[in-house]
This record gives structure tokens, sequence and C-alpha cells, in this order.
């Protein structure tokens, strides 16, 4: 008999959370549905069932959404998750959200845990609104009521416990890419006159490092070197960041927030993949990076920072080159390292996908989520 999982999230689908569609189209063995409490605007494609609270913007869906987040009971949300055998919920405020209703329909709850939960040194109701705030100072009863914490690296494992989770509730398991629907063919470099590409992929937000990375290909045109740099995402620092470019490098473009192919699409025309991810003042840093992943599955050698979960997902010196936390000068001479050494460059752009395959088939790692659902599953003990 196949089993039901309802995949819950606070909003439906963002462009940057695409991993959770492709995870949930991944499974094999648990039928998924998404229940979100919102829509939002430019969201992820997909053919999954999908069941939103505040769907239109109305104003009964609007209230009906505020009322759930203040009391924790929704009775829509408590119809649709009727009759499925385990829940998961993506971001702890999300689960945290959702633990009076999984305790009333009586049934498991998994949250997977992806970096912004668990990385901040301080949360504040002015910094980080109201449900991040009380899902801290409440975080005991989203752990007691909770069977499962996945945590998306080691990194994030070591973190989360700290903040506060059960280690015995803990759980690493990567977030992988579907393999078998991604074409790895990739632009091979016929004219030398062409500009290197350079390509970002990430939120437009100080912990990303984009700021560091145009500094770096500003350093590398005074020396001499024909770059374009792509950036690919959205977000607050946009306005700033271009400022920047435009007044430090000459060839340059921001795509804003794109679809996920059109991302792999940008990947097999470019030379390098730069993840300058860094530890802000908060703490909050980066849980894992998925897209040097998608990046070395597309060929490209991948230059970033040794920071937070990142490494675990590069194999330094053979599919990129990791380079010491906010240091700008080692990116500009790991950039420049694999500009002037064709050699090493094709070595790792050789290198990458055969990591990726061994190591983040999105196939692989969804079967042992399904593996982790049936252990929830098996050893939930329902209320009679």
């Amino acid at each position: 008999m196949v089993r039901k999982v309802a995949i819950f999230l606070n909003q439906h689908l963002p462009l940057s959370e695409v991993f959770i569609a492709h995870q949930a189209r991944e499974l094999k063995r648990y039928l998924p549905s998404f229940i979100a409490c919102r829509q939002v605007k430019a969201s992820v494609v997909h053919s999954i069932p999908t069941y939103i609270l505040n769907k239109n913007f109305s104003m009964i869906e609007r209230v009906r959404e505020a009322l759930f987040k203040i009391t924790g009971y929704s009775e829509f949300i408590l119809d649709k998750i009727k009759g499925y055998d385990v829940i998961h919920a993506h971001f702890g405020p999300t689960g945290w959200l959702l633990t009076n209703i999984a305790q009333q329909a009586n049934i498991p709850l998994v949250v997977t845990l992806h970096g912004f939960d668990v990385l901040k040194n301080n949360i504040t109701l002015r910094n980080d609104g109201l449900i991040q705030y009380l899902y801290k100072l409440f975080l005991k009863r989203l752990t007691h009521q909770a069977s499962l914490f996945i945590c998306n690296s080691e990194y994030l494992k070591e973190r989360a416990v700290e903040f506060g989770f059960p280690k015995e509730k803990c759980v690493v398991s990567y977030l992988g890419m579907s393999l078998n629907l991604h074409d790895q063919k990739k632009y091979i470099r016929t004219d030398k006159m062409e500009p290197f590409r350079v390509l970002s992929v990430g939120r437009l937000v100080p912990m990303k490092g984009h700021s560091h990375l145009i500094e770096a290909i500003s350093g590398l045109e005074k020396e001499g070197y024909n770059i374009r740099l792509d950036i690919i995402g959205a977000g607050p620092l946009q306005g700033e960041l271009q400022q920047q470019a435009s007044s430090t490098i000459k060839n340059f473009k921001f795509w804003g927030g794109q679809p996920h192919d059109k991302i792999l699409s940008l990947m097999r025309q470019s030379d390098i993949l730069c993840h300058l991810s860094h530890q802000t003042e908060n703490g909050y840093n980066e849980a894992f990076g998925l897209a040097v992943i998608e990046a070395q599955w597309s060929g490209l050698p991948v230059v970033a920072y040794r920071s937070g979960g990142v490494p675990e997902g590069i194999d330094d010196g053979k599919t990129g080159i990791l380079c010491p936390e906010n240091d700008i000068q080692s990116v500009q001479r790991a950039i420049s390292q694999l500009i002037d050494n064709d050699i090493l460059r094709q070595e790792m752009s050789n290198a990458a996908p055969e990591f990726v395959r061994q190591n983040f088939d999105g196939e692989k790692l969804t079967a042992q989520l399904e593996n982790l659902y049936d252990e929830v599953c098996n050893n939930y003990k329902k209320v009679a």
C-alpha cells in the first residue's frame, strides 16, 4: 500500500525553494501533496496536488491565515491533512506552526531545518518577526511534538543541537538533484577572445557575499583579465550591488530571480561558479549550498569560501577550490589559477559531475528520506 505524505509550507513555492518540489517529485513509495499557508506570485510550477490556506489574498483568506498563525488552529488545514501517514514541514518556524494540528490529527511530524531557522545567534521580534520570535521562545513545543529533524549538512546538525534541538532526533540527509532530468551538456570555449564567464547564484543578501565577488572581479580586471560576471538572484541588496558593479567592473549582468531551468542553462554557458557565502555578525551563514552541487553537475569548477556547510559539497582541489573565509585575495588567486591553467580547469570540470553522482544523486537521497518516513511511521504511537 502506498503511504501519503503532506508536505507543509509557509509559502507555496518561491523560486528559491524549487528544491522542495524536486524532492517531492522524486518520491516513489509516498504520495505527496503540498499544504501551504499562502501563495507567492513567482512560484515553482509543478503537478503535485496543492492546498493553500490563503491562495488569492481575499480578505477572508487573509483573516483565516492570520487566525491560524495566532491560534495554531485551522479547520481548513486540519481537514486537508486527514488521511496522511506523515507530515513533512520545511523550516523550523513552519513546523512549529503545525505542532498543535499534528497532535490533533494524530499524525507524526517531520521537520527539515534549512539554515536560518537555527543559525542566527540572536532572534528578535524587531528583526525576525513574530513567528520566528515565538518559535525560538517556545522551541520545546516543537522539539517535543516532532518525531524527527532533518538537517541538510553535518554542520547544520551541530548547530541545531547547539540551538536546542535534541541530538537523538536530528539526522543528516543532504539535498540532492534529479540527475536524470538535467542535461549535462556544457558550453566549450572555442574563441580565446571570449570573456571568461564567472557565475554567481543566490539571493542578494549580505550572507551570500556578492560584494566580495564584485571586489575580486574588479581586482582581476585591473590585472588585465577579460571576465564577464553574471549574477542570478534577487534581494534587498540589488540596488547597492548594481551600483558597486557599475562603478568598479566593466562586464556584468544582474539577471534577477530566474526559473530553475534558466539557472541550469546559464550554468552550462559559464566557466566557473563563485559561491562566497560567509558568516554574518549574527552568526548566520550557509548551511549547505545547493547551487554548488548543480554547478558541479553542469561541469563547473567552484570557488567558494570554507564556511558553514559549503565544504561538504565540494571536493577541494579536485572539483573546486576552497578559500579562507572573507579572504578576497585568495578568491582572486583561485579564479586566476583556473583561468590561466586550462588543464586544471578541465580536470575539475571532468571530475565534478562524477562527484555529484556519487554523493548527491537526488533519487538515492530521496529513497533515504522515504526510509526515514518509514521509521517515523512505524515507531509513532498514536493516541487512542
